[in-house]
């Protein structure tokens, strides 16, 4: 069992020990390190000028995915190899042995030659997307930015700078930082128990879950880390400062794995949703479509599954696709496993059927069959990286013009994602007609509790729990759509640049 964590960091060895294994990726390296080109400007994951590159040990070497540093804490990075801006522009030898010496990494060359950056801030979190874009080989810049805001610059010059730059010019990390040094090491240390007490605090990265549930029963208020992407963001606006954490993730064997066997989706409760939508976004389309809108790249990097599900958020988007699929969640604790439907999981508003010691272990998720509908809608003030105002989910299986089955799910219109078993009855047996699903959206308008807040009002909410079901009759009735492709290639000339004609259409 390791005290100390065990990581690299632009290619060189650290360990870390003490209380400052529980602060986030940031603070080590701005206050720890003087590394300050990665900036830190919302602390939320949302503008990613605090992107960097996060290499974990893969089949085929080290696989590298960009994440947001401000909501990342230290002890997640355990086993892994970090690459800040700074780490770009290496003294290493590049293709065919040219000395590199330092030189600009061709991302951050052109970004100069473009003038894609004027008040800088931003630039080392576009510069590192944009370098992981390259990294895994992209096809849409404009998606590798979507996680990266910029104020004063305008995003043409920064697209007519990543449209600059030559994929065959850039050199991969694995040449930058070559990796039989580093290999082997994360490897193993990725299979490492990991405890270390600072300050009348702890931190545990269990190994299996059965070691995790010991360690939850003993600390029954410990803070459980997967992905962090909400857990960070509270505590970077003043939660208060946990005395036990639990740390899940790669080194429990199939915490992070996904799969399709069959037409059922088992994810481990730490499959981040950038796995889940390169595996099952092409085969479930209305699935990839909402991934995509998710959370930019940074965030999907990182969030799981099962921290989506613990949250328990009545807003969150996934859960209208897991009640309409009969979701299973699986569960692990003291007294063996138990699986229960995703219904019956929630009791109220953040409360969850989970037991002293219990955790979320996976996800059993029956996927659309062949002849089914599935449509998932999402209503936000701004289209993508919003919180939703409302959410819904229809699963609809027809014969003929008839309604055969129907399964209902909204989220937003109460303490939790809701059924609507009075409208689904109503469909059940039922003509397919605009009129028959205008009056099915009056019912489930009267089967939800909807409350006013920032984001929407009582009636604007109800008004929405009519009208999709109406918006669902249109989209399966209108033309076929397009096959979704995710990070589909979205040309350059598209952009509209003021001052010149808007595109054509």
């Amino acid at each position: 069992m390791r005290d100390h964590l065990v990581f690299y960091l632009n290619g060189t060895r650290r360990r870390v020990e003490g209380t400052a294994t529980f602060s986030t990726l940031t603070e080590y390296l701005r206050d720890d390190l003087r590394l300050v080109g990665t900036k830190v400007v919302c602390a939320e994951g949302d503008c990613g000028a605090c992107s960097v590159l996060v290499g974990r040990p893969a089949a085929n070497g080290l696989e590298y995915r960009p994440i947001d540093a401000c909501i990342a804490f230290l002890h997640q990075l355990d086993a892994s190899h970090v690459v800040t801006v700074e780490g770009l522009a290496h003294p290493r030898l590049g293709p065919g042995g040219l000395a590199r010496n330092g030189e600009l990494h061709p991302v951050q060359r052109s970004m100069i030659d473009g003038y894609g950056s004027q008040c800088g801030f931003c630039t080392p979190g576009i510069v590192m997307a944009l370098a992981g874009h390259f990294e895994a080989g992209g096809t849409s810049a404009r998606e590798a930015l979507t996680g990266n805001l910029c104020r004063c610059t305008g995003y043409w010059q920064i697209l007519e700078s990543a449209a600059a730059v030559d994929p065959a010019t850039v050199p991969q990390l694995a040449e930058l930082y070559p990796e039989a040094t580093m290999l082997d090491e994360l490897r193993a240390a990725e299979r490492d128990e990991v405890r270390i007490a600072a300050a009348q605090r702890e931190l545990y990265l269990a190994a299996d879950l059965e070691a995790a549930c010991r360690f939850k029963v003993e600390h029954p208020d410990c803070l459980v880390v997967a992905g962090a992407t909400d857990v960070a963001v509270r505590r970077n606006k003043g939660a208060p400062e946990p005395d036990a954490v639990l740390g899940l993730g790669r080194r429990i064997a199939g915490f992070v794995d996904a799969a399709i066997e069959g037409d059922v989706l088992h994810a481990g409760a730490g499959a981040t949703w950038s796995h889940l939508l390169e595996l099952a976004g092409a085969r479930v389309p209305a699935l990839g479509e909402i991934l995509e809108r998710f959370g930019a790249p940074q965030i999907r990097n990182a969030a799981t599954i099962g921290g989506n599900v613990a949250n328990a958020s009545p807003i969150a988007d996934s859960l209208p696709f897991l009640y309409v699929m009969g979701a299973v969640v699986e569960l692990v604790g003291p007294a063996g496993t138990r699986r229960v439907p995703i219904e019956s999981f929630y009791r109220g508003y953040k409360k969850l059927d989970l037991g002293s010691g219990e955790l979320i272990a996976g996800l059993e998720i029956p996927l659309p069959k062949r002849g089914d509908d599935l449509r998932l809608y999402k209503m936000s003030r701004r289209r993508a990286l919003d919180i939703a105002s409302f959410t819904a989910a229809v699963l609809m299986r027809r014969s003929g013009d008839t309604v055969a089955s129907v399964r209902l799910a909204y989220g937003g219109v109460g303490p939790t994602v809701m059924r609507l078993p009075r409208a689904e009855a109503f469909l059940a047996g039922r003509s397919f007609t605009a009129d028959t699903m205008r009056h099915a959206g009056e019912i489930a308008a009267g089967e939800i509790t909807p409350w006013s807040d920032v984001r929407g009002s009582e009636t604007y909410r109800r008004r929405l729990a009519e009208n999709v079901l109406v918006k669902f009759f249109h989209d399966v009735t209108g033309p076929e759509p397009a096959p979704f492709e995710p990070f589909v290639r979205d040309p350059l000339p598209a952009v509209y640049r003021p001052g010149t004609p808007p595109p054509a259409g």
